[in-house]
């Protein structure tokens, strides 16, 4: 067996001199907190050292605190600025892009305006704060003051290279970003500054291994693949090695990143959230969750979760302590209660509501880990109002698809990331990698900045690059080829040279603009679309040949070039697509928003009516429903008029949100008794709930209106109920028959063809229904690409005679 030693790190030729003088750092930049580390070489020992940061950080009273662990979190408070632990303790008392900003990492690469609108900093220089990407810089240039001091407090130079941690699976907008955020402050950053949070925890595990005199092994025979498992407050990466020995003594390359998933500790603090201890907040203070709007409950939400981040720590520390060889035992499952002391007060158009003690058991915990641990096709799960919850096996799965290695060949499985202690991870992990070693670090939580600041030594210092990165997903365009084409395959080497594809033609005669849509992973993420105009009259011919150069660099930034008869293309970037998987109208849905956000911050905070329309037709559009008749109804508080609350009414009630429904059915008639529409749609939310008044209410709409379609329908529903089966059926013949006049001459409103099915069914026309379903109209949305000027591949091409 051979072992990892520190020698087989470092360059086989080297000149130690460059490196003395200087200061090599990691940032390991997270989600929730970061950690700065600094690495050195001993060249009498021939050992590299590395010791993370206890850096002081002020606090709400003006306190210094000294700690490895820094927040990332900004907050402004009686006119200064705290950044790290002062800030995070104000996390939940302070309005999230008001005066408090955290988990802007996971932001960096939205291009959506002044996300920030209502920032008390956005026009306060230095600071600036108007979006994740200028909180990325206010951030760093905290920390570069930190280690500034902390360098001169201990006579160590202050000639500083730098190294940062970032997720295996940021895409080149959120890199970009990231970089930019670096360059502001003046940071001496590499082409190659950026090393992916696994690499630099394995690079910082093997390195502590052989300098405690416990190297690792690695066998002769065959290389071996380590699994490296990080997962932190905001993401959950996995990346997928293979080390061994080569003739150059001991290697370690990527040859597979987990695709990017929405994953974190902060997710398990969410649902902990929403599912325990809010209903015990909202019950305790005498309210109930539908009485509501998202927004205050995200605000009740953000109270609750430094709670639920506490009881969840503390019951996974006392299991911990019961667990033996990665088993927790059945205590697990029991009520115990784990209690704790908190003043919580929440500020509602309802009224104050507070609580001062809070409790979760064991079996909750247990119950919402196994939301976080499924398996299968169900991975993932959705309730509304919440976002969605993903598993660990979401990202487990696709870096193990990606490597081509069965799971049975894993070697080592190494746990990175503060919630890589948790228990029921680990409990999970030895399970589902039965014959792999677990290695477990001392300290999850400074690994990843040690492994960052090692890489900055060998790559600043020594000009080594331990692991070369990889390309995370595919690179492929959309053609009119059946199937689109890749362009770069998925675990690429980064970086790459150019590539030429110069199999593309035109695709018809007289083509006056040829699209590129360049897409990562799949073409729901779409990248960007070059576009080549021609500069005649007549256009391109057909099958004119294309060529298209791409190539990625060093930080993974895609750079791409196309020309068609010497014209060069023109690029439109289409940001903050790159990590979320969009249909065309999501993609319009957020282009609304941006232009929300823009106008609200030259506004005042306040959007003007023609953008709220705009944003809730767009929401509407791309069925968030919910959203839209949050938006309507905010539109009806910022610019009331009459005869809006049956509109909202229905949009709530599309979305699922019945009580909301009901109540803004009952503003309706309040506003307008003889509301037609209120009535007859409020007659039929209350059918089964309160037949009653649901009779009244449709009643009252025939009244008004004897022609009411949705009142007969559902008047005869109730007769049929009632035994009065030819009443009934008198009422949805009247229907059925304007229904028909109106589909024959293709004019039945979209709304009505599932009304229409619906009677046709009542009616005993069941084939006629199905067809009725069949033909329901989808949403027409704008296209990001125009598919006639699509082109398409030499080999496909048709002869014409």
């Amino acid at each position: 067996m051979n072992e990892i030693t520190t020698s087989s790190f470092l360059p086989a030729v080297r000149n130690s001199a460059i490196i003395r003088g200087k200061t090599f750092v990691g940032i390991d930049f997270g989600t929730s907190t970061s950690v700065i580390s600094i690495a050195s070489y001993d060249e009498s020992n021939n050992l590299i050292h590395t010791e993370s940061l206890r850096l002081k950080q002020k606090l709400p009273d003006g306190t210094l605190y000294s700690s490895e662990i820094i927040p990332s979190v900004i907050a402004w408070i009686n006119n200064q600025i705290l950044v790290g632990e002062g800030a995070s303790q104000l996390k939940y008392q302070l309005k999230r892009g008001k005066n408090i900003w955290y988990s802007f990492k996971m932001e960096l690469g939205e291009d959506l305006g002044a996300k920030y609108y209502e920032s008390e900093l956005r026009d306060k220089a230095p600071f600036n704060i108007r979006n994740p990407k200028d909180a990325a810089r206010v951030f760093f240039a905290y920390l570069k003051y930190l280690i500034t001091c902390y360098c001169q407090e201990n006579s160590i130079s202050n000639d500083i290279s730098y190294a940062v941690s970032i997720p295996a699976s940021f895409e080149a907008n959120q890199r970009k970003d990231l970089l930019d955020a670096l360059m502001a402050n003046d940071m001496n950053v590499s082409k190659q500054a950026l090393i992916d949070e696994p690499n630099a925890a394995f690079i910082s595990y093997a390195v502590s291994r052989a300098s405690e005199g416990q190297p690792m092994f690695v066998n002769p025979d065959y290389n071996s693949k380590v699994l490296v498992f990080d997962f932190g407050g905001g993401t959950c990466d996995i990346s997928i090695l293979e080390i061994g020995y080569s003739a150059n003594g001991f290697f370690s390359k990527n040859i597979a990143i987990s695709k990017f998933t929405k994953l974190g500790g902060d997710d398990i603090d969410r649902y902990i959230t929403y599912h325990y201890l809010m209903p015990r907040f909202l019950e305790e203070n005498g309210k109930k969750m539908e009485q509501f709007r998202t927004n205050e409950k995200k605000q009740i939400a953000s109270a609750l979760y430094k709670v639920a981040e506490r009881l969840k720590i503390i019951i996974n520390k006392t299991l911990s302590t019961l667990t033996t060889d990665f088993t927790i035992p059945a205590l697990k499952n029991s009520d115990t209660k784990t209690t704790i002391e908190s003043d919580v007060k929440v500020y509602t158009n309802k009224g104050e509501l507070k609580q001062s003690s809070f409790y979760l058991t064991n079996k909750e915990l247990t119950d919402a880990m196994s939301v976080f641990l499924k398996k299968g096709y169900s991975k993932t799960t959705r309730i509304k109002g919440e976002d969605e919850y993903n598993s660990i096996y979401s990202p487990i799965e696709s870096a193990i698809k990606k490597s081509n290695t069965p799971k049975e060949e894993i070697d080592y499985i190494l746990f990175i990331g503060g919630s890589a202690q948790s228990p029921y991870i680990q409990e999970e992990l030895k399970k589902y990698f039965e014959d792999s070693e677990m290695l477990v670090p001392a300290n999850l939580q400074t690994h990843v900045s040690q492994g960052a600041a090692i890489h900055s030594l060998l790559f600043n210092g020594m000009n080594k690059c331990l692991i070369q990165p990889i390309s995370s997903e595919p690179i492929l365009i959309i053609t009119k080829d059946e199937q689109p084409k890749i362009i770069l395959p998925a675990g690429t080497q980064i970086p790459c040279d150019t590539i030429i594809i110069d199999d593309l033609v035109t695709s018809r005669e007289k083509q006056k603009v040829v699209e590129l849509p360049i897409c990562v992973g799949n073409v729901r993420k779409l990248l960007f679309n070059l576009k080549i105009e021609s500069t005649l009259s007549s256009g391109f011919p057909i099958n004119t040949p294309i060529q298209l150069a791409i190539e990625v660099n060093t930080d993974k930034m895609l750079i791409a070039r196309a020309s068609c008869m010497g014209v060069i293309c023109h690029v439109e970037p289409l940001s903050p697509f790159a990590n979320k998987e969009l249909s065309t109208e999501e993609r319009a849905a957020l282009k609304a928003e941006r232009q929300a956000n823009l106008e609200a911050e030259n506004n005042g905070g306040v959007p003007s009516k023609e953008t709220l329309i705009a944003l809730r037709l767009a929401y509407d559009k791309a069925g968030h429903t919910f959203k839209a008749a949050e938006t309507y109804e905010l539109q009806n508080e910022l610019y009331p008029e009459s005869d809006m609350f049956n509109s909202i009414a229905v949009l709530y009630n599309n979305a699922g949100a019945t009580d909301k429904a009901i109540e803004f059915y009952e503003k309706a008639l309040e506003e307008n008794p003889n509301h037609k529409y209120a009535n007859a749609n409020l007659g039929s939310t209350l059918r089964f709930r309160d037949p009653k008044r649901a009779k009244e209410c449709l009643q009252r709409a025939i009244s008004v209106d004897p022609d009411l379609d949705i009142a007969l329908i559902e008047l005869g529903r109730i007769q049929k109920s009632e035994g009065d089966t030819q009443g009934a059926k008198e009422k949805f013949q009247k229907v059925y028959d304007r229904y028909l006049r109106q589909w024959k001459t293709n004019s039945l409103p979209k709304y009505a063809y599932g009304w229409f099915a619906s009677v046709a069914e009542e009616l005993g026309e069941n084939d006629f229904a199905k067809e009725i379903r069949r033909s329901t109209p989808g949403a027409q949305g704008e296209a990001y690409y125009d598919p006639e000027n699509l082109s398409k591949t030499r080999t496909n091409m048709l002869t014409t005679k």
